[in-house]
């Protein structure tokens, strides 16, 4: 059976590295070169459940200050008014 993309139902879907923002409770991990599958009509993005364990996990060693990010981000922040 062919896999649909959940939004649009294509089945054109390219493999592709992103950039996947990870957030838990106002803490961000910006994870570059995360493995997914794209749907080439609607841009929906599918990571392999074991990606995403990985990167919580990343996440979590880093918030207990059991790793060191290889690189960290100045973010400006602002509420739309």
């Amino acid at each position: 059976m062919e896999e649909r993309c959940h939004i649009c139902g294509s089945t054109d879907f390219e493999k592709r590295r992103v950039e996947y923002i990870y957030r838990r409770s106002g803490n961000y991990l910006v994870v570059r070169d995360v493995p997914c599958e794209v749907c080439l009509h609607c841009g929906e993005r599918y990571y392999d459940g074991e990606v995403l364990l990985a990167i919580e996990a990343r996440f979590n060693r880093l918030l207990k200050g059991d790793a060191i990010p290889q690189a960290e981000l100045r973010v400006p922040v602002e509420v739309f008014a």
